[in-house]
């Protein structure tokens, strides 16, 4: 029996991959030397096979990122609510003023909003973000155990300050941005809260270890024990991140198909806006403005909380447990934030913590006595939940394609005010003999947030949506 066809084709597909393979075969072309066709495709949507360990974890990997980060927040601001604490000890051994050792923070702070704009782009690409996750945990490690070796103002500046702010905190501060929206979309509210919340449980642990350590080992030590627990807790963690979903081939929030996601958030995917069109707009600079007030308090407010209740003859311990109350306000309150959040939008959100933190700083100067130590926790309840939602507002209102790049650029012109917040504050107390007017301030700074949060309007797209690839790392 003989069979003849002009053509055949031949599908293959290979399950675990899902990548297809056509074998066409023509019997003209085999006349002239070419018997068979081979074509294959993977997946249309920009997605990397599902072959990856990440792709086949018993968890959607999103989640692992969230808890990466929240280790991370936790060394950040560790390091910075640890030297609050120890700036006490070391003001009494070193004979340095107040406003000298805060200003090593707030040279932190600055080098960080420095760094991270140079080196922001670089977390919105695959490899980018791991290395710089690793590179800035190692520094921010050894810069804390090289601070006990300080003996004189312009080294901790150097060390604690400069070096450590440019490549240690710098990058490291910008991850929660940049990576977390990457990996969610219709669940971006309560994650940002929970991968923030290192902070407030770094407010809450550390008061009640730090100031016992001091007392049996002296701040020195306390300093190289730090480092360690960052070498830790910062670098082994980050060997473990990734940028994207699609960059272990899965996409947002979990979800199979992008149909799955659209009917779950009854929207098409987000657009997302380069730096350049976001910073063409007149939301970004409301936006800006809104972040610039609202940053000066929640660095201020508890690094100088210790300080204020030491200042009014409480011990050091008193006031280590009045610390650790505003933790646990600032850590527990992110979750009811974070709850909202994905019930409202994250500006009316964001007007809410302002106007409510607005009163309840002052507390701390109007309470007498015993009853001011409750102040830190009932304002730790706002301030928790600015730092753990502020940054949801970028990746809501620019997309999250080219976040890293956006929050780099955006930080210098914000971190002016987180930087010299806990300087300013402790320079005022200085100057007038007391933390009243500084507390004042603080106040006010986020009544004018709420005010420029109430002016933000929707940015209004064009036409031609931006593209949502991220833009190259090598662009000015």
């Amino acid at each position: 029996m003989e069979f003849t066809c002009e053509s055949l084709s031949i599908l293959v597909v290979r399950p675990r991959t899902r990548i297809l393979m056509v074998v066409s075969f023509c019997e003209e072309e085999y006349s002239h030397g070419q018997c068979a066709h081979i074509s294959m495709t993977s997946p249309s949507d920009g997605q990397k096979p599902a072959t990856t360990w990440q792709a086949r974890f018993p968890i959607y990997f999103g989640w692992v990122i969230v808890a990466i980060i929240f280790t991370r927040s936790f060394t950040t601001a560790g390091a910075l609510w640890s030297t609050a604490i120890l700036s006490v000890p070391m003001k009494e051994d070193l004979g340095w003023s107040q406003s000298a050792i805060f200003a090593g923070i707030a040279l932190r702070t600055l080098g960080a909003a420095i760094g991270g704009f140079f080196l922001g782009k670089y977390l919105d690409t695959r490899r980018g973000a791991p290395f710089l996750a690793v590179v800035s945990g190692i520094v921010s490690g050894v810069g804390l155990m090289l601070v006990a070796l300080v003996d004189s103002q312009w080294q901790f500046w150097l060390i604690f300050g400069v070096l450590s702010g440019l490549f240690g905190a710098g990058p490291g501060a910008l991850l929660m941005s940049a990576i977390v929206p990457k990996w969610f979309v219709r669940k971006r509210g309560r994650t940002m809260a929970l991968a923030s919340m290192g902070t407030g449980f770094a407010a809450m642990i550390l008061p009640l270890v730090v100031p016992p350590f001091v007392d049996a080992f002296e701040w020195r030590a306390t300093f190289v024990t730090l480092g360690v627990l960052t070498l830790i807790l910062a670098v082994l963690p980050a060997f473990f991140l990734k940028t994207r979903p699609e960059d272990v081939g899965l996409r947002t929030d979990g979800d199979k198909e992008p149909e799955e996601a659209a009917a779950r958030s009854g929207q098409t995917e987000e657009h997302s806006l380069t730096a350049k069109e976001a910073f063409r707009t007149t939301t970004l600079w409301l936006l800006i403005g809104a972040a610039f007030f609202g940053s000066f308090s929640p660095t201020a407010y508890p690094t100088n909380l210790v300080p204020t209740f030491v200042d009014r003859d409480f011990s050091l311990q008193v006031a280590g447990w009045a610390f650790a109350a505003y933790g646990f306000t600032s850590f527990t309150g992110r979750f009811f934030w974070g709850w909202l959040v994905d019930r409202i939008h994250i500006r009316r959100a964001l007007m809410i913590i302002a106007v409510y933190t607005g009163l309840t700083v002052p507390l701390l100067q109007v309470l007498p006595d015993n009853a001011s130590l409750a102040a830190g926790a009932i304002a730790g309840f706002g301030i928790g939940g600015w730092v753990g939602l502020n940054q949801v507002v970028w990746a809501a209102y620019f997309g999250r394609a080219n976040l890293g790049a956006i929050t780099g650029k955006v930080r210098p012109l914000i971190t002016v005010s987180g930087a010299s917040g806990p300087f300013l504050v402790a320079f005022m107390a200085d100057v007038f003999g007391g933390f009243g007017i500084g507390i004042m301030v603080m106040a006010l700074s986020w009544w004018i947030c709420s005010g420029f949060l109430f002016l933000v309007r929707p940015v209004k797209r064009t036409e031609q949506p931006a593209s949502s690839q991220p833009e190259s790392a090598t662009s000015p």
